[in-house]
């Protein structure tokens, strides 16, 4: 077992910059996908993780990018922002698999089915780059197409307007970093794998 804390990591970087919260996450993805870095690393880590790489996310393209190309991150994030001590942002995440307005398990897909599923709920006209190849899908009429269209992204609006305020850039509390620096901070002597 590894006795390597936080700070040794960071290894005298101040927790209240990006640098460090930067320098931090690109250790832990060097471990590999979101699995092998739960498997591996502390629950102290664990959440940092999840945390830091949703509002960096976040900070670049908003929760679309957060929903559609870090689907990985979507079964953790609530419990990591309930740990952290974001409960609202908790709260908002609790049954974020469900954003997507289907009876179908959506994130279980594969990359394909699921970006398909992703163009799909985007609106995206079938053409050269799309086709509808998933049964369930081929079923909907344009009209109920836009209705899931309409709910998927009234989803997500309701969600960013929780984090807005937090964590745009103008925002106060070191521009939504703040949060996990304090959390950084509290946890630098605990360890950093399991």
């Amino acid at each position: 077992m590894k006795t390597e804390k936080i700070s040794d990591v960071l290894q005298g970087m101040d927790v209240n910059t990006e640098d460090a919260i930067v320098t931090l996450s690109d250790k832990i993805w060097e471990l590999g996908n979101i699995g092998t870095i739960k498997e591996k690393v502390s629950d102290v880590v664990f959440t940092f993780h999840v945390v830091a790489n949703v509002i960096g996310n976040y900070k670049g393209d908003g929760w679309q990018s957060i929903i559609e190309e870090n689907r990985e991150l979507l079964p953790y994030i609530s419990q990591a922002m309930y740990e952290i001590g974001l409960p609202t942002v908790g709260e908002a995440t609790k049954n974020i698999a469900y954003i997507f307005p289907l009876k179908m398990n959506v994130l279980s897909l594969d990359e394909k089915k699921f970006c398909e599923v992703v163009n799909f709920l985007r609106g995206i006209s079938e053409g050269k780059y799309f086709t509808i190849t998933i049964d369930e899908l081929k079923g909907y009429t344009e009209t109920e197409r836009e209705h899931l269209t309409s709910l998927y992204l009234a989803e997500q609006e309701k969600i960013n307007a929780v984090t807005e305020k937090m964590w745009n850039y103008d925002s106060p509390d070191n521009e939504g970093w703040g949060v996990v620096c304090r959390y950084l901070e509290k946890h630098l002597q605990d360890n950093f794998w399991k």
